[in-house]
Order: C-alpha cells, then sequence, then structure tokens
C-alpha cells in the first residue's frame, strides 16, 4: 500500500510517495533544461540520489492566438501533464493506495486559478478513471498547523519544520539531507517549497488514516 502525496501546480507539481522501501520524491517541472541556473538546485536534488525523479515538460504557449485556441491549449496541456504524472508514478500505484491533495486556499482568484482548477480536475478525473482509488483532499491551513504548528506558515517556515522533523522516514533522505544542509533564508527556491508541502500533505494523509 502507498501513500500519495500530491502538491499540484501547473509548473512545479511536486509528489512524495511512502511505500514500503520508503520515499519517493517526483517534480513534474515546465520547460525543465538543468543547464540554465535557474533550475540548479533541481539538476542537485535530480543528481543526489535515484529516488529523487525530476521531470521535466514542454508548456510553451503559442504566440498571437485568440482566446478559443488558447483555451484549447490548455485543455491540451492540462491533458498532456496528467498523462506524464500518472505515468512517472504507476510503478508505485497498487489497489490499495491513497492519494492526496491539498485543497485551494479562499483567497484565490483570477484567470491563474481557473486554470489551476482545470488541471487539477484533469489529474484527479484520471485517477479515478485509470487507478480507481481513493482521493482525499485537505485544508491547506490544516496541513501546515499540524506540519509547522502554524496555519498561515509561509515558505521559510514550513521549510525550517521539514529540516527539523523527527522522522524515521527522512533518516538518509536525499531530499531531507539537502535541505537541512542549506541556509535559503526567506527565498526558498523551487523546487524545495513544493517538495515539502508534498511531505506535509504525506503526513497529514498518515494522521487521518
Amino acid at each position: 500500500m502507498c501513500y500519495i502525496a500530491i502538491d499540484f501546480s501547473i509548473n512545479s507539481t511536486a509528489i512524495c510517495i511512502k511505500h514500503k522501501d520508503g520515499l519517493e520524491w517526483f517534480n513534474f517541472v515546465s520547460n525543465y533544461n538543468p543547464d540554465k541556473k535557474a533550475f540548479r538546485v533541481h539538476k542537485e536534488l535530480d543528481d543526489s540520489s535515484p529516488n529523487v525523479h525530476i521531470i521535466g515538460y514542454e508548456r510553451n504557449k503559442p504566440k498571437d492566438i485568440d482566446y478559443s485556441d488558447e483555451q484549447s491549449w490548455k485543455i491540451n496541456n492540462a491533458n498532456h501533464l496528467s498523462y506524464i504524472i500518472l505515468n512517472a508514478i504507476a510503478p508505485y500505484v497498487d489497489e490499495e493506495s491513497v492519494f492526496a491533495f491539498e485543497g485551494y486556499s479562499y483567497g484565490s482568484k483570477g484567470n491563474s486559478f481557473i486554470d489551476l482548477i482545470t488541471y487539477n480536475t484533469f489529474l484527479k478525473s484520471k485517477i479515478l478513471r485509470v487507478c480507481q482509488n481513493d482521493i482525499r483532499v485537505f485544508s491547506p491551513k490544516q496541513v501546515k498547523k499540524i506540519f509547522s504548528g502554524n496555519g498561515n506558515a509561509g515558505k521559510p517556515m514550513m521549510v525550517e519544520s521539514f529540516s527539523s522533523y523527527k522522522d524515521d522516514l527522512l533518516k538518509n533522505d536525499a531530499v531531507h539531507n539537502y535541505v537541512s544542509s542549506q541556509s535559503f533564508g526567506d527565498k526558498i527556491p523551487k523546487p524545495i517549497d513544493d517538495l515539502v508541502d508534498a511531505f506535509a500533505i504525506l503526513k497529514y494523509l498518515e494522521q487521518r488514516l
């Protein structure tokens, strides 16, 4: 049985999977180029352990397209990303696997929020249709409160909580070792914040089951 915690975003979805042998980490990042400075941390994590998987996918919107074509592109892109994610984590999914997502923040709004819902729904729909597994959705505030002690915790506080978190799962874990060895300050680079959030969702899922 696997617990699969998903911190979903359009450009940097992070997944933390607990299976019988420990943790598996995934980050799905748009237009990934390990040779670029912006992806330095991604590459360092990817090289650190076979349990860390940085997976790139193309997301280049055509220029000068009208509203209808843009919406069609978004739908196709959401469908494409959901297939990439499911194919990547397929080896860890079985009939008893439980998926967990963080819900939407109440203050979210605008076109970006609508796009996030669209992408999110494509992935959840495929999970139910292809895997027929249980999906749990948790309040962002509750996840943060249980993990860090503060329901309004920002990225630095969540990362600090992860660095000091006591859990047998994190012994000799590549992501935990990497984060614990760094001094990020207030500027948390991608995909550290996303991976930490995925782990927080995983721990909340464990408490709820």
